[in-house]
C-alpha cells in the first residue's frame, strides 16, 4: 500500500513537471510570437498611438512707419464650424440666426446703409450657409474671419453642435494708409497667404511666417509621455520698419484727397522725399483701397501708380536739360538764345511754345522760369544728341530705382531719338518716366548733384535670432558738379518766384521748383486736345534742402494748368511739411 501510494506521488510530480514545462514552452513561445515575430507590427501600433504630429505656425511679421506706428498687423479672429455627423436640428432656422448675428458688423466693414441692400446682404448670407451644410466633410466651415464680438454673439444660441477654430487675419490700424507701399495678403492657387503687391508681395519671403512639425509620444488625453519636451521657436516673420513717417503720410494723403476734389482730377500723386539721405517720407496716390477689401477692386487701382504708371513729365523736365547745359558749360545762366525768336522747324514739324509767345534772346534764367520750350531745343543742340542722352540716362531716366516694392521695373528709354526726338525730350515730350524716377532725378540737383536711390525700408527685424538690419543711405555716383548743382538751384528759385506760379510762392522760405503741365498721349496718335497732367516738383529751403516733393494731378478739370492746380496744392504741403519737420524759415 505504501509503495502504491508512493509509485502515485511518483506520477503526479511528474506529470507536474510536464505541465510545468509544457506551460513555460508555450509561454516562451507566446512571448517569442509577440517579441520577434509580431515585434515589429506591435512598435508600430504602440506609436501609431501614442506619436502625435504638432504643427506650430507663427505669425506673418508686421509693418510699422518710422516712428514707430503700427501700420499692419495679425488680429485673431474665428472660424465657425459644424459638427455636421451629430447635427440634429432645423438646418434652414440655425442659418438665418447665423446670418442675423454676423451681418450688422459686416454693415459697417461693407458701409451698407440702406435698408435694402442690407436686406440682400443678409438673404445672401443666409443662402452661402445653407449651401456649406451641405459640402463635403464631417467638419464644414460656415463662416470665417469672425471678430470676438461675433464669436460671443454666436455663443449665445448654445448650440452643441458649433464650434469655433482659431486663426488669423491681417489687421489694418491706420485704415488705409499707405496702401500703395504696403500691399495685401491674397491666395495663392493652392489657397495658401501670400503678400500681393507694395512692401507685402516685393518682402514675402521676410514677412511670411515659419511653419515647424515636431512628432511627440502623448497618452490618451492628450499629455506628453514621461521624457517628452517640446519648446516652438519664435516662428513669426519679420518685422518691417518703412521710412515714411505717419504724421507725414497723414499730411500727404489728406491734402491730396482735398486737391483732387479741388481740382476735380482723376488720379493724383505726391510723394514728399528726404533730399539728404533719399528716404521716402510719404508717398500718397488716389484712388486708393482699402487693403482688406482688395478683391473689390481692379488690378489698375491696386498697382502703385507712382512706378507703373507711365508719362511724359513736360516742363518739370526742363530743369534737366539746364543741369546738363550747366553742368557740361554750353550754357550759362546768362547765356541767350539766338534761335527763341519764333517757332522752331525741325523737317517738317514746327514747334511751338506752350503758349505760342515767343522771347528773342531771352536768357536761359528766364527761359527756365518761362518754360520756354524753344531755349530748351537750344540746348539739346548745344549738346548733341549723343552727350544729352547720356545726361538723361546717368539721371536715372529709364533706370529702375530698385526699390523694395513689388511694382518696381525699368522704364523704357526711347530706341530711336533722332533730331525731331531730341528736340521734344528737351521740354519733357516724346519720353515717358514715372513719379519716382522723376523724383529722384531732380533731388540730384538738391543733393550738391550727387545721385541718391530713394529708400523705403528703415530696417527689418528679424524675431527668431533677435537681429536688426538698418537700410544704408544709398549715395550713387556724382551726375553733375556740386557748383552746377548749385547754379541750377538758383536758376530753379527764379523760376519758382518769377515764373507761373509765382503767385502762390512762400515768403517765409526760398523754393527751388518748376511747374509741368504735359499733354497726354493719344493711343491712336498724336496727343489728347482735352486732358493735361499737371505736376509741380521742387525742394525747400532752396540753400539747404530738406525734403524733396513732387505734385502730379492728372486731369483737372477746374484748370488744365500746373501753376493754377499742382503747385497751389505743393505749397499747401509745404507750409506744413515745414512745421512737422521742424525746418526754421530763410527768409
Amino acid at each position: 500500500m505504501r509503495e502504491a501510494e508512493e509509485q502515485f506521488d511518483r506520477r503526479r510530480s511528474r506529470l507536474f513537471i510536464l505541465f510545468f514545462y509544457l506551460g513555460l514552452i508555450v509561454i516562451l513561445g507566446r512571448l517569442f510570437y509577440w517579441q520577434v515575430i509580431m515585434g515589429q507590427n506591435l512598435k508600430e501600433a504602440s506609436e501609431s498611438q501614442t506619436l502625435r504630429k504638432l504643427d506650430h505656425q507663427g505669425l506673418r511679421g508686421q509693418i510699422f512707419t518710422s516712428d514707430g506706428s503700427l501700420l499692419v498687423g495679425n488680429q485673431k479672429v474665428y472660424e465657425l464650424k459644424l459638427d455636421k455627423k451629430n447635427f440634429q436640428g432645423d438646418t434652414l432656422s440655425l442659418a438665418g440666426r447665423l446670418a442675423e448675428l454676423v451681418s450688422p458688423q459686416r454693415f459697417q466693414e461693407l458701409n451698407l446703409f440702406g435698408k435694402e441692400e442690407q436686406l440682400l446682404f443678409r438673404e445672401t448670407l443666409r443662402e452661402e450657409i445653407l449651401a456649406k451644410f451641405n459640402s463635403r466633410g464631417n467638419w464644414p466651415k460656415l463662416l470665417d474671419k469672425l471678430s470676438l464680438e461675433q464669436k460671443l454673439a454666436i455663443e449665445t444660441l448654445a448650440n452643441p453642435y458649433l464650434y469655433f477654430d482659431e486663426a488669423y487675419q491681417r489687421f489694418y490700424p491706420e485704415a488705409s494708409m499707405a496702401a500703395h507701399l504696403t500691399g495685401f495678403v491674397g491666395r495663392d492657387e493652392n489657397a495658401n497667404e501670400i503678400g500681393r503687391y507694395g512692401i507685402e508681395g516685393a518682402l514675402e519671403d521676410e514677412l511670411k511666417a515659419r511653419q515647424e512639425s515636431k512628432w511627440l509620444r502623448m497618452d490618451a488625453l492628450g499629455f506628453l509621455l514621461a521624457g517628452q519636451k517640446y519648446e516652438s521657436k519664435n516662428l513669426n516673420g519679420r518685422d518691417v520698419t518703412l521710412t515714411i513717417r505717419r504724421d507725414v503720410q497723414h499730411l500727404a494723403e489728406q491734402n491730396l484727397k482735398w486737391g483732387i476734389e479741388r481740382y476735380q482730377a482723376d488720379r493724383g500723386e505726391i510723394i514728399i522725399l528726404d533730399s539728404q539721405t533719399g528716404k521716402i517720407l510719404a508717398l500718397a496716390a488716389w484712388p486708393n483701397y482699402q487693403q482688406w477689401q482688395y478683391f473689390k477692386y481692379s488690378g489698375e487701382i491696386l498697382k502703385n501708380p507712382s512706378l507703373t504708371r507711365l508719362y511724359e513729365p513736360g516742363s518739370t523736365f526742363k530743369t534737366l536739360t539746364v543741369a546738363a547745359g550747366i553742368d557740361s558749360q554750353v550754357i550759362s545762366p546768362n547765356t541767350v538764345c539766338t534761335r527763341c525768336s519764333g517757332p522752331r522747324q525741325i523737317g517738317k514739324y514746327s514747334i511751338k511754345t506752350w503758349n505760342d509767345v515767343y522771347h528773342p534772346n531771352i536768357s536761359m534764367t528766364d527761359a527756365l522760369a518761362k518754360s520756354d520750350n524753344t531755349a530748351m531745343i537750344f540746348i539739346s543742340d548745344l549738346l548733341g544728341t549723343e552727350r544729352f542722352v547720356s545726361y538723361l540716362k546717368k539721371f536715372g531716366i529709364g533706370q529702375q530705382i530698385d526699390l523694395d516694392l513689388q511694382d518696381d521695373a525699368r522704364t523704357p528709354f526711347p530706341s530711336k531719338i533722332g533730331p525731331v526726338e531730341t528736340a521734344t525730350i528737351s521740354f519733357g515730350q516724346g519720353i515717358s518716366t514715372n513719379s519716382l524716377e522723376l523724383l529722384r532725378a531732380v533731388n540730384v540737383i538738391a543733393h550738391g548733384g550727387q545721385m541718391l536711390e530713394p529708400l523705403i525700408i528703415e530696417k527689418v527685424l528679424d524675431q527668431q535670432t533677435g537681429q536688426e538690419i538698418v537700410s544704408q543711405v544709398k549715395a550713387g555716383e556724382q551726375i553733375i558738379s556740386r557748383e552746377a548743382a548749385a547754379t541750377v538751384t538758383e536758376m530753379m528759385v527764379e523760376a519758382a518766384a518769377h515764373g507761373e506760379a509765382q503767385w502762390i510762392a512762400s515768403d517765409k522760405y526760398t523754393v527751388a521748383a518748376k511747374t509741368g503741365t504735359s499733354q497726354v498721349p493719344d493711343p491712336n496718335g498724336g496727343y489728347k486736345q482735352d486732358e493735361t497732367i499737371a505736376s509741380f516738383i521742387g525742394f525747400a529751403p532752396a540753400s539747404n534742402p530738406r525734403f524733396t516733393m513732387l505734385v502730379k494731378l492728372e486731369n483737372t478739370k477746374s484748370s488744365p494748368w500746373a501753376a493754377e492746380t499742382a503747385a497751389p496744392l505743393w505749397y499747401r504741403v509745404a507750409d506744413k511739411l515745414m512745421i512737422l519737420l521742424n525746418i526754421t524759415p530763410d527768409k
